[in-house]
């Protein structure tokens, strides 16, 4: 009796774990900090087997648009659907019409750094940022952030899986704006 219910347990947990291993899901994330190539944030893409998350990519945001848009083939959008319109973002290969290159461009993505920064880091610009602090956001900004983002720390906590999305859909968002720069 003990030998089947070990046998029946073994094969159960086997049994799971292939589950598991084909029920893979792209994931991609962003966290916005200062980077070594001078970048103000860092895309990542994984792959979720049912259980945590694997395959760590970091990507630059060519790389990032040419995948998420079907361009490429890749692990991290094995069907190739354009996951940038499904999530409502304007984004995507543009061609050039003097080169007939596609280009990659995503608004949203050129305006996360204003979620952390009050100006922009560099001396090359005079724009505007909407934290209410230089460096970082303000205590309330953070905590709206945990509460809306799970971020827990912007410096080590990335927007990742929904969050990545919602926070890019979010940044377009003029009444978010407002109230973001507000807190």
């Amino acid at each position: 009796m003990f030998f089947r219910a070990a046998l029946l347990c073994l094969v159960w947990c086997c049994f799971s774990s292939v589950v598991h291993m084909n029920s893979r899901r792209p994931v991609f994330g962003v966290q916005v900090s200062m980077q070594p190539n001078s970048g103000l944030y860092m895309l990542v893409a994984y792959t979720h087997n049912g259980r945590a998350l694997t395959n760590r990519k970091i990507m630059r945001m060519d790389e990032f648009i040419k995948i998420a848009t079907g361009f490429w083939p890749s692990v991290y959008n094995p069907k190739r659907e354009n996951l940038l319109e499904q999530h409502g973002l304007p984004c995507g290969l543009v061609t050039d019409p003097i080169t007939n290159k596609k280009t990659p461009a995503c608004g949203p993505l050129d305006s996360l750094w204003k979620i952390r920064y009050s100006d922009f880091p560099f001396n090359t610009g005079n724009e505007r940022g909407w934290s209410q602090e230089l460096y970082k956001p303000s205590s309330k900004q953070a905590v709206y952030l945990h509460q809306n983002y799970n971020i827990y720390d912007i410096d080590f906590s990335p927007f990742i899986d929904s969050n990545f999305w919602k926070i890019l859909r979010d940044v377009q968002d003029p009444n978010w704006v407002r109230k973001y720069k507000s807190l």
